[in-house]
């Protein structure tokens, strides 16, 4: 268990479960990285949605550690799960993102097809239906 002092920004959310969900779980995966934790988890899940912490989040105060996943871990974490629809959330408007939009649409461009497909970026401020 994490000392609550000290949260464990490694910790990936579990998913979201509830009965008539077609494709899969809803996977927030809130602020985590791609380490092996989430690598084992990713194995087991049928996710249809995921909503994606990006931004590569970073503090002064703690040096190179990053609290969210860079666009290129990203990729890779949507190449495990193969989720049916990638929703990024959680890239701009503050100053410890380290990575913008802008950064992950390269990374997404350069993925292989059914990551690309899956990429859904929704309008800031917008309700937005998702099918799930």
């Amino acid at each position: 268990m994490a000392d609550p002092d000290r949260p464990d920004v490694r910790r990936a959310r579990p998913p979201l479960r509830w009965p008539g969900q077609r494709d899969g779980d809803l996977w927030v995966t809130g602020d985590t990285v791609l380490y092996g934790g989430v690598r084992a988890v990713a194995g087991r899940l049928r996710v249809g949605v995921m909503l994606l912490h990006l931004g590569g989040v970073q503090f002064p105060l703690t040096g190179p550690v990053r609290y969210t996943m860079t666009a290129r871990e990203a990729v890779t974490l949507c190449g495990l799960v193969q989720p049916r629809t990638v929703v990024p959330v959680h890239y701009e408007g503050w100053l410890h993102f380290r990575q913008g939009r802008e950064a992950a649409e390269r990374e997404f461009a350069a993925a292989p097809a059914q990551i690309r497909d899956a990429i859904r970026w929704l309008p800031l401020g917008e309700p937005t239906p998702v099918d799930l």
